[in-house]
């Protein structure tokens, strides 16, 4: 067996197309990883610049072998050190540490509006908490203050460009019903927006969504909560939401696409859902759109987290095994804003990295912007990568929260539930 020293080679020896290990601290180089593919000649030129006697390479990763220590010699024979060379290096280095620092910045910039993201979205979960307690009694109130809440969001989502999908925190099992109207609410409005719905329409889709569940208040909490699969009289019993929901709306006034939303969000495009079995474009618009975005999150916060898919594992799910259950353009368009693997996604990356989708890329979607777990760098320091300037790192896989060590669980922060607002200006550029 080749030992790790038989690897060790002087920084001479290098060319591009080594894969290289650097054994120093990640503040001590400009790289993102301390292991990479040399790639260009300015790589060449810094890794040189630092000082380093030798580094490690990796023959299995490499596309060249080094230069051998005869052909070294010879050239350093020909001809004397360029100090021209030297000091472009010497100014590439710091141009790419000061990218490094800039990065850290960003992270902690990224910290700070996730914190004032989560209370925001905390507080509005509070205000659904209030609409759906008040509907019986005060109607009136409960439809002001839902038309407030959702104004609010449509008026900070148009205004965004950018958007970015935060993920937020777990919460108690009994107010699970609040986030889930919120989180429905919000996905449903994000992706009528990218169908580019006028705004009073974009409005009608969160108040639908907002209310979706209301007749739910009519099922006992057994069935609710019930884990596991349900008789079939408990599984009609929890069927007649749709119908309880809808009679609760009309008695309070709600608008009649509200109202179709209520009702309808459980039909099925190819005809199999309920209560009336209706196919196709039977189904009103904003009910096919609301039954795509209330599914998805049904599979990242079912009643039970052990059974939560992550939203890698939902999105395909939902395309691999239930497409037939929605309106092909609306899950085409769902798939594409939210990217091949959401944020919240773990991944395992192609140089044996981990990390966390913060961020997707509508235009490459196999290459979002993550946060890096690396056990030598403090988490509040780690690197965010965007992996469409990284030519050789790729996802290559998805990764349960649960199949983490709990050292990188800690560091990433993957949520066991996912709840989901956004930010007007929390872009990561």
């Amino acid at each position: 067996m080749t030992s790790e020293s038989e690897y060790s080679i002087s920084t001479d020896q290098l060319q591009i197309g080594v894969y290289v290990y650097l054994d120093v601290g990640w503040m001590h180089h400009p790289f993102s990883f301390n292991n990479f593919k040399i790639r260009n000649e300015e790589q060449l030129q810094v890794i040189r610049s630092l000082g380093l006697k030798s580094v490690r390479w990796d023959p299995l990763r490499s596309d060249l072998k080094p230069l051998a220590k005869e052909a070294v010699r010879a050239k350093e024979h020909e001809q004397a050190p360029k100090s021209p060379e030297q000091a472009a290096a010497e100014a590439e280095m710091a141009r790419m540490m000061a990218a490094k620092q800039e990065r850290i910045k960003r992270l902690a910039a990224h910290r700070e509006k996730t914190a004032r993201v989560e209370v925001a979205f905390n507080n509005a979960a509070g205000v659904v908490h209030g609409i759906s307690k008040s509907i019986y009694s005060q109607p009136e109130k409960t439809l002001h203050e839902a038309g407030h809440l959702i104004g609010g969001i449509v008026d900070e989502l148009l205004a965004a460009p950018d958007l970015a999908i935060q993920i937020m925190s777990e919460k108690p099992g009994g107010e699970d019903v609040y986030f889930h109207s919120l989180n429905v609410s919000v996905l449903s409005m994000i992706l009528a927006r990218e169908l580019k719905m006028p705004a009073e329409v974009v409005r009608l889709v969160g108040m639908g969504a907002l209310f979706h569940d209301i007749g739910l208040s009519e099922i006992p909490s057994k069935i609710l909560n019930n884990p596991g699969p349900l008789t079939k009289a408990e599984r009609e019993f929890r069927e007649m939401h749709c119908q309880y929901g809808y009679d609760i709306g009309k008695k309070a006034g709600l608008p009649q696409a509200v109202l179709n939303v209520i009702l309808q969000h459980h039909e099925h495009y190819d005809g199999s859902g309920y209560p009336q079995k209706l196919k196709g474009e039977q189904i009103d618009l904003l009910a096919r759109l609301i039954a795509l975005t209330n599914t998805y999150d049904n599979l990242c916060n079912p009643v039970s987290t052990a059974n939560a898919l992550t939203p890698h594992e939902a999105l395909s799910q939902l395309f691999a095994q239930q497409r037939n259950h929605f309106d092909a353009r609306l899950l085409q368009a769902y798939i594409r804003l939210m990217g091949v693997y959401p944020p919240g996604t773990v991944v395992g990356l192609s140089n044996e990295a981990l990390g966390l989708v913060i961020k997707i890329n509508s235009a490459r979607p196999l290459k979002p912007t993550v946060i890096v777990y690396n056990a030598d760098i403090p988490k509040n320091e780690a690197i965010i990568l965007d992996l469409e300037e990284e030519h050789d790192i790729n996802i290559s896989r998805a990764i349960r929260p649960s199949q983490l060590l709990p050292a990188v669980y800690e560091y990433l922060n993957p949520r066991k539930r996912a709840s989901y607002y956004f930010d007007a200006d929390s872009g990561l550029r």
